[in-house]
């Protein structure tokens, strides 16, 4: 046999192979493509949010002025209202009473609020991000009195009447 020959009968034996292996990485590349397109479209749709309005419970005999934590930005969930008359928690996850699915900088439990006496006091649950009041970073229980505003991750708030 001559080189020509050997050399032939070499390309022809992997040429079976070739073929299939390019038809399995360009299939793999597709559907590497297909879920890398799937991923961005469905980080970039808005959550479905539902909103939540708190109630606030009626007290016999004695009158009192509630304060709320009322949203001022982002635009789209402005103006929701959460009563301040007990622990009061605020983060992305379901269980929170302030649920904040929407806003990626908030942390799962982020802060909690809550009274103590006639004060409201708000603590910072170990948040990667940490909880400002009045444009400054708290360290461990903060007083918070109406007109403050606090940011949680993206999300800010202000203690109203």
């Amino acid at each position: 046999m001559s080189s020509l020959q050997v050399s032939t009968l070499v390309a022809t034996n992997y040429t079976g192979w070739i073929r299939p292996i390019q038809v399995f990485i360009l299939l793999f590349v597709f559907i590497f493509f297909l879920r890398v397109i799937r991923a961005i479209l469905v980080e970039a749709k808005p959550p479905i949010r539902e909103k939540k309005q708190g109630r606030v419970a009626a007290t016999s005999g004695t009158k009192k002025q509630w304060l709320y934590l009322t949203v001022k930005e982002p635009e789209d969930a402005a103006g929701e209202r959460f009563p301040l008359n007990g622990p009061l928690t605020i983060g992305r996850s379901a269980e929170c009473d302030v649920n904040l699915a929407y806003d990626q900088f908030a942390s799962v439990k982020h802060a909690q609020l809550s009274r103590s006496g006639d004060a409201v006091v708000i603590d910072d649950l170990g948040s990667t991000n940490g909880v400002w009041v009045n444009d400054e970073r708290i360290e461990g229980s903060t007083k918070v009195k109406r007109g403050d505003r606090i940011q949680v991750g993206e999300t800010i708030f202000e203690v109203s009447r």
